[in-house]
């Protein structure tokens, strides 16, 4: 019995990169680099590697410029549009992942992708090895044999001769005579007009092949069996060429010299750590989870058994100087803490229970009830004993508001992770596998996982603190982010008060108005339809309705009726711009006015959300659960919406804002003459610009000329180009370049500060804040220009917003200082970037305001004066 042959697989890599680009939604690094086409196509090839384990394995695209079929058809392919910025920025990161993955790749100029497949398989097919090729392309069945098969592993198809006969009626060899007949309109093949593929598979089951069916057209003339036959005879005879140079073009050649032996094409499994550090930059943070990692030691740990024991574990931690903890929370829904896992050098974790329990016994004198001994207390207080911890924040919103507000020096793993990469992934599972290849399953899952997680974090402490002192980042860590864990414990503790009545009744007000635009919405369709349904909603718009579809992106399920297709097609018809309107509306009922009420916690009677401090790659606070940085400003019910944000009885809300922080940074890196002078005087920065670009007196400004130059003053700060100005104003290409031009003629110093931070950039590979703030940017050398110059944009913004995020924190770590130090009641709220808000006892009014000046003006010395506005109500819209 013979053994059966190795496997080569094929994969024609160009086909599906394209396929997995118009599939996906658009999504991004943080770098704000395109990513859905590699994503799309990395777990094509994750999923091909899962399910095949291949032996041999080679990835082949399509070479850039023009091949053969070009000179024998000057209009081959020619309805192609040409590829998308967005997918051409893919394409450098596409290969860089099959790199990666250890998967070999060939491009070969002058002939496509199929060709390179067709001499593979002619070179090693005939004797050495069975062949899969990985397609979806139809012209590939001319390749399949007894020894070739096809796979469309998006459908999960395969194809061998038996099922290309009965799919198509012919064998797999009379594929391109089927194609010469009948062209095919991807690749712009003209084939014969008037001849399909239903007559041309059956002429060519007939005669065989082009040339045969050629020399028999007086045979087919004469043929009663087939309608037309005389007809189609003479339309055969008057394009016969046509017919030759289509099949000719269809043929895939099999004689393209290959760079290659077989053992080239052998796949060799990845280096995972490679592989972590390709997925942690592309974002692609669920992929990273899925790698392999070396297997955990076991892990033993203890359960305390009384005071006596935990004294001794507590005295070896003083003496070592650290301390690793981390809760146990229950499974309901309190999540409150039941238990610590502590470790420290030379001891095994040990488990200490927080809830004092029947079967337990009351392990310390008294009835704990979440409460922990005494003598935690002490040590998470002692000022000698750093606490290493995975998430800090949620570690100190388990224990009392006192102790929490005393802790002692702590080092969070998470966050000291996020300043040295933060596009990385920060579970404490990922962290072991990347520095310590150590596979930790499930940390919080388990006691087991929580022991050994407890375990590993001394020597992720030791890591992580050599990289921040190695990247200068270590001053950044302790005086600002740390001291900013507790800041951000204790607002999320406070939480806000919400009018709970105000918004029921805003939401019963919208239910109606959306129950009378609904009506609306139907009289214009001509009937009832499900408004949430975009396949129902282009079937009114674009058959119905008969809409123009002229320039709208075709999705995998069809047509976009996203909001820049609705806007568009409003000014051809009022159903989608009432359409928006609905959408729009139950937004602000659903995520708001319903969403807000059902999040207030019975037990404080207020909203406590979450600030992210290691997610945004600025180093911006995010906030969820709810999100309470997206709150709308804009119409009436935005405002509704801010003024259910309310002051407790007896008090009122402080909203203080930095004024211009960004171009106030701006000024202070490029030292531009112009822009310094213009903060120094207090001047109003928008209307100066304006005047300098148009020319014109301030008694002669418009409104409009000074939304302009905010656009411009903002745009330039996130690289933003001609194009995208022109766009965001509504100008002529022409007119926009004339802006910048005179922007940059009078404020040289910003060109300067821009040509600088780009070589820095392209220098260093990455760019920092004014507090050492470092963001890696590794595409910023890419040899594809587009992404390249993404980079290079970022390199431009995250200087400055990075800055605003670092002196923001900087002044809210110093208000809480001031306000327990002077013993004020006045407790900050809510961050929304470059606003804090504040809840303020009307006793305490003027002392507030006072500090909270002094602390964000004076948070550090620019080369301009920073400068805040400050309001005050009984609402957040008030204060404004």
């Amino acid at each position: 019995m013979s053994q059966p042959r190795p496997v080569l697989y094929l994969i024609d890599a160009s086909s599906y990169v394209y396929r997995a680009f118009f599939a996906l939604p658009p999504l991004s690094n943080a770098s704000g680099l395109p990513t859905n086409a590699v994503y799309g196509f990395t777990t094509m090839l994750l999923k091909l590697l899962r399910e095949a384990a291949p032996q041999y394995l080679a990835a082949v695209f399509d070479a850039p410029g023009p091949t053969f079929r070009d000179d024998l058809f000057a209009h081959y392919k020619a309805n192609r549009h040409a590829m998308p910025d967005d997918l051409a920025a893919q394409i450098p990161l596409i290969h860089e992942v099959v790199s990666a993955l250890g998967i070999p790749s060939l491009s070969i100029g002058g002939v496509e992708a199929d060709d390179v497949i067709a001499s593979i398989v002619e070179r090693f097919a005939p004797s050495e090895i069975a062949v899969v090729i990985v397609t979806s392309d139809k012209d590939m069945m001319q390749l399949v044999d007894g020894h070739v098969q096809l796979w469309d592993t998006m459908r999960d198809r395969r194809y061998d001769s038996a099922a290309i006969r009965q799919r198509l009626g012919v064998e797999p060899g009379q594929v391109v005579e089927v194609m010469g007949l009948m062209g095919d309109p991807i690749d712009n093949i003209p084939g014969i007009r008037g001849i399909g593929e239903k007559t041309a598979t059956a002429l060519i089951a007939r005669y065989g092949t082009v040339e045969r069916l050629l020399d028999q057209l007086d045979e087919l003339a004469a043929a009663t069996d087939i309608r037309g036959a005389k007809k189609l005879a003479a339309l055969l005879l008057a394009h016969a060429e046509e017919a030759r140079l289509s099949r000719q073009l269809a043929t895939l050649r099999r004689d393209v010299p290959l760079p290659c032996n077989l053992e080239d094409l052998r796949y060799r499994p990845p280096d995972p750590g490679a592989l972590r550090a390709v997925f942690t930059r592309l974002g692609f943070q669920k992929l990273v989870r899925e790698l392999p990692t070396g297997p955990s030691a076991p892990v033993s740990w203890r359960r305390c058994t009384g005071a006596d024991e935990l004294a001794g574990f507590l005295a070896a931690a003083r003496q070592h100087g650290r301390l690793a903890v981390a809760n146990e929370e229950d499974t309901g829904d309190t999540q409150r803490a039941t238990a610590l896992m502590l470790a420290t050098a030379g001891q095994a974790p040990v488990w200490v229970p927080l809830v004092a329990t029947a079967a337990q016994g009351d392990l310390f004198g008294k009835k704990t009830n979440q409460v922990p001994p005494q003598p935690l207390n002490e040590v998470i207080q002692d000022p000698q004993v750093e606490k290493i911890a995975h998430d800090w924040k949620r570690e100190l919103l388990q224990w009392d508001p006192e102790i929490a507000a005393t802790a002692g020096p702590a080092f969070d793993l998470m966050v000291a992770s996020y300043l040295l990469e933060a596009s990385a992934t920060h579970r404490l599972e990922d962290l072991a596998a990347a520095l310590l290849a150590t596979d930790l399953a499930g940390f919080r899952d388990s006691t087991n996982g929580l022991a050994a997680g407890v375990a590993l974090m001394l020597d992720l402490h030791q890591q992580l603190a050599a990289g921040l002192q190695a990247n200068a980042m270590a001053e950044l860590f302790y005086k600002v982010e740390m001291p900013l864990v507790q800041v951000l414990a204790t607002m999320e503790r406070t939480g806000l008060y919400i009018d709970v009545a105000a918004l029921k009744s805003l939401s019963q007000e919208l239910e109606t108005r959306l129950a009378t635009l609904l009506q609306e919405i139907y009289a214009f369709a001509g009937g009832e339809f499900n408004v949430g349904s975009p396949q129902q909603l282009r079937t009114i718009l674009f058959e119905r309705l008969g809409l123009s579809a002229k320039g709208v992106r075709r999705g995998k399920t069809g047509l976009s009726t996203d909001v820049d297709v609705l806007t568009r097609l409003a000014a051809e018809h009022p159903l989608p711009a009432k359409i928006l309107e609905c959408r729009n509306l139950a937004k602000l009922k659903s995520t708001y006015a319903d969403a807000l009420p059902a999040a207030v916690r019975p037990h404080s009677g207020r909203l406590h959300t979450s600030f992210n401090q290691t997610v945004a790659a600025t180093g911006r606070l995010s906030s969820s659960n709810p999100n309470l940085q997206n709150i709308p400003t804009r119409g009436e019910e935005g405002q509704r919406i801010r003024a259910a944000f309310a002051a407790a009885p007896g008090c009122l809300i402080l909203a203080a804002d930095y004024s211009q922080i960004e171009l106030r940074i701006l000024a202070h890196f490029s030292e531009d003459p112009v822009l310094t002078a213009a903060f120094q005087a207090g001047d109003d920065i928008h209307a100066r610009t304006a005047a300098e670009i148009f020319h014109v007196g301030r008694d002669a400004l418009t409104g409009e000329m000074r939304r302009v130059a905010k656009v411009i003053n903002f745009g330039i700060i996130y690289g933003m180009g001609p194009q995208r100005l022109a766009r965001e104003i509504g100008v002529p290409l022409h007119e926009a370049e004339q802006y910048i031009a005179r922007y940059f003629s009078r404020h040289t110093g910003v060109r300067a500060y821009i040509q600088a931070i780009q070589a820095e950039a392209h220098a260093n590979g990455f760019v920092t804040t004014v507090l050492g703030r470092r963001r890696t940017l590794a595409d910023i050398n890419s040899p594809h220009r587009g992404t390249a110059q993404a980079a290079e944009r970022t390199a431009i913004n995250t200087p400055i917003q990075g800055s605003a995020a670092d002196l923001i924190k900087l002044a809210m770590v110093g208000i809480h200082r001031r306000l327990r130090q002077e013993r004020l009641r006045t407790a900050m709220i809510l961050q929304v970037h470059d606003e804090l808000v504040f809840e303020v006892p009307q006793g305490e009014r003027d002392r507030a305001a006072t500090v909270v000046r002094e602390e964000m003006e004076g948070a550090y010395a620019l080369k301009v004066p920073l400068r805040v506005e400050i309001g005050w109500g009984r609402n957040w819209a008030e204060a404004h």
